[in-house]
């Protein structure tokens, strides 16, 4: 479904009205519909870890730089990112707590292999710098919500045109839409908030996958790491 069916059913439900388009139009309330659109497709992103907004990074190791260029979707870290080593099989990277530790290990050369990172002045900051040969791999959350269109591969940051589709599930959109557009105007809304958070939750739980059924007492907790299973060449 296009954007412009997401506004057309969101329209239908407020007043009654399909707009025939979103941005060719002087309409005010199919101007409305497009402007709340960019808005609920950003918050709809940010709200969750979505697997469909998930790409992996990778940058090379050179020797000498410690500081490279984020990717240009570049949007965040997933909140349980990993920094992961090409060479090292049984450690990543070691994330650094804030900016004073950081100077700490520059100015004490304390290095832990494969490094230790940060993300500061949009740059992913590696230190010791990677030797030849090293890269560090990290998925990251894409800025880019939505899709040209729905037979294209490209993508982008925000909704241009009515041929334009979201990247994630439309009927959130549509009922974000509603309940957004209903805040917007000062009118009740709880019970369409009530439905978009309701249809949020199903759509995160699907987007996890299934989980694994575990009978009987665990062995392990949950948060340890199975030991690498292979010969390690380190």
């Amino acid at each position: 479904m296009t954007v412009l069916g997401s506004a057309q059913s969101a329209g239908l439900r407020l007043l009654g009205v399909k707009p025939s388009s979103l941005f060719s139009t002087s309409d005010p309330f199919a101007l409305e519909l497009a402007d709340l659109a960019n808005e609920v497709a950003t918050d709809i992103a940010q709200v969750h870890d979505w697997r469909k907004l998930q790409l992996l990074a990778t940058l090379a190791g050179d020797a000498v730089a410690i500081a490279f260029s984020l990717p240009t979707d570049y949007d965040r870290m997933p909140k349980k990112a990993e920094v992961h080593s090409l060479n090292w099989k049984t450690a990543n990277f070691r994330r650094v707590r804030d900016q004073d530790e950081w100077i700490y290990i520059q100015d004490n050369l304390i290095s832990g292999m494969p490094g230790n990172w940060i993300i500061l002045g949009g740059k992913m900051q590696i230190f010791p710098p990677m030797p030849v040969g090293e890269t560090a791999r990290f998925y990251y959350a894409s800025n880019k919500v939505v899709a040209v269109d729905a037979a294209s591969a490209g993508s982008k940051t925000a909704f241009e045109t009515d041929t334009d589709c979201f990247v994630l599930n439309e009927r959130l959109l549509t009922l974000g839409l509603i309940w957004r557009w209903r805040s917007q105007k000062r009118m009740e809304y709880a019970e369409d908030l009530k439905n978009y958070e309701l249809a949020l939750e199903q759509e995160i739980a699907k987007d996890k996958g299934s989980n694994i059924l575990t009978v009987g007492t665990q062995r392990m907790p949950f948060d340890v790491a199975v030991a690498y299973p292979g010969v390690l060449g380190q």
